[in-house]
């Protein structure tokens, strides 16, 4: 947030419009190409549009590695070998606060909260329909709240930063939100856009945000808090609004499935080498296992067998864990976004999905069962379930049902950046990453030790030093 290209009054909008292939994700054709002055731009309603547009493509390379810090450091997955170097750190809890990676988020997430900022700004500047100006809003702060819920899960309180900083001495007047206070400003933008957003889209502007993704995350907003009691009638009008039977999980995963109703809110990636596609391909494949993909693996956000052996039999969601094995050494990996092709330019074209309606089923079931209606939650646990070739599960304890539903989320949302914010979220992730420690790990093994601070990660060393009011986390 500190470097000039951030706060200062620009922003990456196209002057030029480019395009693209593919016409599912067209509406980010107006691809950031130069900078162009505030002062001689966000006139007409065009350049509002762009703008918001350099918004959602700001979300491609902060999510082409997003996984990273949600899996990585969890039970899920792990580094192998080679991309020790690259992040190793996560998964051996060695990060600090001078952690490249970290800065990097912090830079990247910063970085589009101030293009919502600056469209927010600026909106009511431009002759438009009410209409467009409150989907222009609507939009723009449900990726804001986006942002600042990745921000929240991972560093805690942080500087809440709600309009467009102009000068580099505004950037370092701020100081560290209290997490309730970055909370409470989530939960009001989603609300007001769930009130201003269509409930969804058609032509060149599917993949925009919408009223059910808004509310989708401000369910879920509202589960990493506790509040249970405010998060199942919203879970429920989420639910309410897919009709099933779910796809299958072949017709989610396949090849080119994005955009499907499963998927409630995605990053649209392009394919082709332009740098506006995915690394998914290489990310998630062995270092060893060369011809399963036309691209080579690195071998970053492989499964554990810690993972592997949480599918129950006859769960055809093991359909999507590949395994490889090379010498003495067994390899499992993700194959919800590999394809056996990858475009050119080794860039995948599938999206990445930020919120699945099977999450928030799983989420209302969560929200049902701790309001003490353990019976209704079971019923939509068994939607994923019988989904997954799955027998239900019937007359469980509130207890018995807690583990049962947590059990779920980790199988079916497996490498999608859900289970560590989950462990931390449910207070369990000390005592599950001991035991995991404890049973793979060797006692040589440069593992940290498991600490309750690890629940948060540290403010990069570079934002401290830079503005002394950022205070750096207990432990760190």
């Amino acid at each position: 947030m500190k470097t000039k290209q951030l706060i200062i009054s620009y922003l990456l909008v196209s002057i030029l419009s480019i395009t693209l292939a593919s016409c599912k994700k067209s509406f980010l054709d107006l691809t950031p190409q130069g900078i162009v002055p505030v002062t001689t731009y966000y006139n007409t309603e065009v350049d509002i549009r762009t703008a918001l547009n350099g918004a959602y493509t700001s979300l491609r390379p902060i999510y082409n590695f997003q996984w990273a810090y949600c899996e990585i450091p969890s039970d899920n997955t792990q580094s192998y070998g080679d991309s020790d170097a690259n992040i190793g750190e996560l998964d051996k809890f060695t990060w600090t606060s001078a952690s490249g990676t970290l800065q990097n988020v912090w830079n990247r997430h910063y970085a589009t909260i101030a293009y919502c900022n600056i469209v927010l700004g600026h909106v009511a500047t431009p002759p438009m329909t009410q209409a467009a100006r409150d989907g222009y809003i609507g939009q723009a702060k449900f990726i804001r709240a986006l942002m600042y819920f990745n921000l929240v899960r991972m560093f805690g309180g942080v500087p809440l930063v709600l309009t467009e900083i102009t000068t580099e001495q505004q950037a370092y007047t701020y100081e560290r939100s209290p997490v309730a206070d970055v909370y409470a400003q989530m939960e009001k933008d989603l609300a007001e856009a769930a009130a201003l957003l269509p409930a969804s889209y058609g032509g060149t502007d599917m993949g925009r945000a919408t009223s059910i993704a808004a509310r989708g995350l401000l369910g879920k907003v509202q589960l990493f808090q506790h509040k249970f009691q405010q998060a199942e009638p919203i879970l429920a009008s989420v639910v309410a609004s897919v009709s099933l039977p779910l796809l299958s999980y072949d017709q989610v995963f396949g090849l080119s499935k994005d955009n499907n109703k499963e998927f409630i809110f995605s990053v649209q990636y392009l394919g082709g080498g332009l740098g506006e596609g995915n690394l998914f391909a290489s990310q998630f494949i062995p270092v060893p296992a060369t011809g399963i993909i036309s691209v080579s693996g690195v071998s970053f956000n492989l499964g554990t067998p810690d993972l592997y052996n949480a599918f129950e039999p006859g769960d055809n969601r093991l359909n999507y864990i590949g395994t490889f094995t090379a010498g003495t050494i067994a390899y499992y990996y993700c194959k919800k976004f590999v394809y056996p092709t990858v475009p050119s330019g080794n860039e995948g074209d599938n999206d990445w999905p930020i919120l699945r309606y099977s999450d928030a089923i799983l989420m209302y079931a969560e929200a049902l069962n701790e309001n003490g209606k353990t019976a209704d939650a079971l019923t939509q646990l068994n939607i994923i379930r019988n989904r997954s070739s799955l027998p239900s599960k019937n007359g469980l304890s509130q207890a018995d049902a807690r583990i049962a539903i947590r059990n779920e989320r980790r199988v079916e949302l497996c490498f999608e950046g859900e289970r560590w914010f989950d462990l931390i979220r449910y207070g369990t992730f000390v005592q599950v990453m001991q035991a995991y420690k404890d049973k793979y790990t060797p006692p040589s093994s440069s593992f940290a030790n498991v600490l309750p601070t690890l629940n948060l990660f540290p403010i990069p060393r570079r934002e401290t030093t830079l503005n002394s009011k950022l205070t750096q986390n207990p432990g760190y």
